[in-house]
């Protein structure tokens, strides 16, 4: 049976970053009740998820994406605190999606020390190859996910609501949030779209809607036996995926060319396949492109697609004309910088933010080596407000404001100065009591 006290955690967990968004906040306006409800609709096998927002994102290429309930989301949240744990058992520690500790950059370091191991520190041949799923999500066979975690859970799950998780899969496997949604981009965004890369088009019993944390999580351990089978029986010692984007390092171009077909093989008994226009292989002095990194021999670069889209960041920003433009368009920038500092982008970053103009630089200033771009202290929310504060207060003292240049200034001892400079300020002497008197 699942408890209220399960639900309330996965709320919690649920909502962490999340708290300030519409849907968090109206459903913490009754959140009891709400979280009441639900756990009765659990535990009577009542429960039915919520239509879903589904839209399309043309950056970096054109997918589809569903957004569901903030109350479906706890549901997700309750599934993943569970499994998480028994999942994580079970992968091999060169998957990088969606865990904890993984990532995208820990897939390149991870490629980069193969590269490395494998040439004896770039001292002899070796070859790289990348391979990739073809439409990996939109093509993946609900079934066949929801029987493999039915199992795990029947033989690695021992709480007392194992009953209600393998429901609560069920229901989210199942379920179908393309036949009952609310669309919110055009039609013309959906037309950039091949049917087998939309829920709408792809076919019956098929796919996963991008964006859902259980299709992250169990999309990932469909793949866990594709790992395995690539280290154990294919003979591939130094490999990495992320989500369907796969790598091999070997001596020889004639252990990936053989292992290619067993790899076919082995997504063909998971319904899925290999993309025919997505294989490389070259030596590895040639660089190889993975997760949004470039790995050449000593050296990670950033794909040209990244170094576009920070010099747009920084486009953006030069047409601010507001300091809450800045402030917005700062973060892009900034978000952008924290991301090329992990590789070799020294001269990328300094040539993106020598292009902002100078006008700009009476709100902001670089701070570090490129690392970051930051507003200028005097233009912070919170000093303004601290300094407004700082009016009001004196007002109520009944004295005279500080002149106006104190707004251009930083150093507190110059304030101190003018406001003793340019107010009057009598205080009187402190009554001394007669018992307290020096004879």
């Amino acid at each position: 049976m699942v408890t209220y006290e399960g639900l309330v955690e996965a709320y919690l967990d649920c909502r962490v970053h999340k708290s300030r968004t519409n849907n968090c906040i109206r459903f913490t306006l009754d959140v009891e009740g709400n979280l009441y409800n639900m756990m009765q609709a659990i535990n009577n096998r009542t429960y039915y998820p919520k239509r879903s927002i589904c839209f399309v994102v043309s950056r970096p290429k054109y997918r589809e994406v569903f957004a569901a309930d903030f109350a479906d989301r706890i549901i997700h949240h309750y599934i993943r605190l569970r499994l998480e744990p028994i999942i994580e058992q079970e992968f091999n520690d060169r998957t990088f999606n969606c865990r904890n500790g993984k990532g995208t950059l820990a897939g390149v370091d991870q490629l980069k020390k193969d590269i490395i191991e494998c040439s004896n520190n770039y001292t002899q041949d070796c070859y790289v190859a990348t391979v990739d799923i073809n439409s990996f999500f939109m093509s993946i066979p609900k079934k066949l996910v929801e029987d493999m975690v039915v199992r795990l859970v029947e033989e690695k799950y021992h709480g007392e609501d194992k009953d209600d998780l393998i429901y609560l899969c069920h229901v989210v496997l199942s379920h179908c949030p393309e036949e009952n949604c609310i669309r919110q981009s055009s039609e013309a965004m959906w037309n950039n779209l091949p049917a087998s890369k939309s829920l709408f088009t792809n076919g019956n019993g098929l796919g996963m809607p991008i964006g859902n944390l259980p299709s992250q999580m169990f999309a990932n351990y469909l793949l866990n036996s594709l790992d395995w089978a690539i280290e154990k029986e294919f003979g591939i010692k130094y490999h990495g995926r992320y989500v369907d984007d796969i790598y091999l390092v070997a001596d020889t171009k004639e252990q990936i060319l053989n292992a290619i077909p067993k790899i076919r093989v082995k997504l063909e008994s998971l319904g899925l396949k290999l993309s025919p226009k997505k294989f490389y292989m070259q030596h590895y002095t040639k660089g190889l492109d993975f997760t949004g990194a470039v790995v050449k021999p000593g050296r990670v670069y950033p794909l040209n697609r990244t170094v576009t889209s920070f010099r747009h960041s920084v486009h953006r920003l030069n047409q601010c004309r507001t300091k809450s433009q800045i402030i917005k368009a700062l973060s892009s920038v900034n978000s952008y910088l924290g991301l090329l500092r992990h590789y070799d982008s020294y001269a990328i970053r300094y040539n993106g933010l020598m292009e902002i103009e100078p006008r700009i630089f009476k709100w902001v200033y670089i701070k570090g080596h490129m690392e970051v771009v930051k507003l200028k202290k005097k233009y912070h929310p919170r000093n303004r407000i601290r300094y407004r504060l700082n009016h009001n207060y004196q007002d109520r003292l009944s004295l005279p404001q500080p002149i106006a240049e104190f707004e251009e200034r930083d150093d507190k001892d110059k304030y101190i100065r003018m406001l003793v400079e340019y107010t009057s300020i009598n205080i009187p002497p402190i009554p001394i009591l007669e018992s307290q008197r020096d004879y």
